[in-house]
């Protein structure tokens, strides 16, 4: 079965170039309903979340890293177990990010050249020379049911001079992507490959990027370079900038994105599907992901709560009856625990937001539901560090 993406209705009104709707990506290994959010396994596996917690939570996709994969264990281990969905431990849909966004964080901008990126091994020291060929044949071998081009991810999206350079290596890059796999038969090789539109916050490199992208005929298209540091406006204007020029028929997929105000106004804009480790790491540090808000466990106030994290979820960390009190001493003399369960309970809050999402999108009420999360996480410089992002890395436990 190859990949392909349907949309249907709710869609944005004829004409219209933002709007929020309705989808499904069918893969290989099943159907994802959009929007979706893609749970983060940079090398892998989750941090601290079990393979088998997934499905009850709701996730219909995951997320691995070929570049930190190729690094440990090796393309080669991974395909003697079972590919990377032998890996994971997972038989549905499962996208690969190329490692960009991880490369251009551990190497200096000046080892790029126009074959490639010289980036220190994030394992047994000396250098990686991580060309695009070399991440579309990683891909190819890990067996993801989508893959991703080699796209370059500049560290600053307000400078024009590295953006608009980044923005003519992803797209000669992009061109050397798209011609092998069309070499191996496109989507109806059993991998779909997705092109990244980069442009930091300009609308003429976005747009541009994003046409000559459209012209290669990928099987789907992200947005990339944020998420880095800039404020929600400023995300929202790159997304604004390059989902105009996109296909409707296409699935859309906004990278390293996961907090609630984000993904509710990025999904209002046209967006189908994301990634981020911001609910799982966000839990490794105590706060908690709920309806009202930010819940910070370590604060004084809690010493002695006994409500589970969010009273009626029905998520396994709160149906445990482990009580806030309990949960914030156990942050304090750094037991296991508490980390796992707010993580879980986090991942839990994210893709019930999405089910959320693609219900009130079905029955009419997504602007109520737009207003509730708007209300409850106020703008705010949210968004995950590029060193947080690279734990996933960096499109991303």
């Amino acid at each position: 079965m190859s990949s392909g993406f349907t949309l249907h209705l709710p869609a944005p009104a004829a004409g219209a170039a933002l709007g929020p709707r309705r989808g499904e990506l069918r893969t290989p290994h099943g159907t994802v309903q959009t929007p979706g959010f893609m749970p983060v396994a940079t090398r892998g596996m989750l941090r601290g979340i079990a393979p088998d917690r997934l499905g009850p939570l709701g996730a219909q996709i995951l997320l691995a890293n070929a570049f930190h994969l190729y690094a440990r264990p090796g393309v080669e281990v991974v395909r003697q177990l079972g590919g990377v969905h032998g890996m994971l431990a997972w038989h549905g849909p499962v996208l690969t990010d190329s490692g960009g966004f991880q490369v251009f964080s551990l190497a200096a901008l000046d080892d790029v050249d126009v074959d490639g990126v010289r980036v220190d091994h994030p394992v047994h020291g000396g250098k990686i020379f991580w060309t695009p060929r070399l991440a579309f044949e990683a891909q190819r071998d890990l067996g993801p049911d989508v893959a991703m081009v080699l796209d370059v991810c500049p560290a600053d999206p307000q400078a024009r001079g590295p953006v608009q350079a980044a923005v003519e290596q992803t797209l000669a890059w992009a061109r050397i992507q798209r011609d092998l796999h069309a070499e191996r038969g496109g989507a109806d090789s059993g991998q779909a490959l997705f092109g990244i539109v980069q442009g930091g916050v300009f609308a003429d490199l976005r747009e541009r990027c994003a046409k000559e992208l459209v012209a290669l005929d990928f099987d789907g298209y992200a947005v990339g370079g944020v998420s880095v540091g800039e404020s929600h406006e400023l995300m929202m204007t790159a997304v604004e900038a390059s989902i105009p020029h996109l296909p409707v028929g296409k699935v859309r997929y906004l990278m390293g994105v996961g907090t609630p105000r984000d993904l509710v106004e990025a999904v209002a804009r046209g967006v189908d599907l994301f990634d981020c480790v911001f609910p799982t790491r966000a839990g490794r540090f105590g706060t908690a992901l709920t309806w009202d808000g930010r819940l910070h466990l370590l604060n004084a106030r809690h010493r002695a709560d006994t409500a589970p994290i969010e009273p009626g979820c029905p998520c396994a960390a709160c149906a445990s009856g482990v009580p806030r009190g309990a949960l914030r001493a156990g942050f304090k003399a750094k037991e296991l625990l508490p980390p796992v369960l707010v993580s879980l309970h986090n991942l839990h809050f994210i893709l019930e937001l999405m089910r959320r999402i693609r219900a009130a999108l079905d029955d009419g009420g997504f602007e109520a539901l737009r207003a509730r999360v708007g209300a409850a996480y106020p703008p705010r410089h949210e968004g995950p560090t590029p060193a947080a992002r690279d734990e996933r890395a960096p499109r991303a436990p």
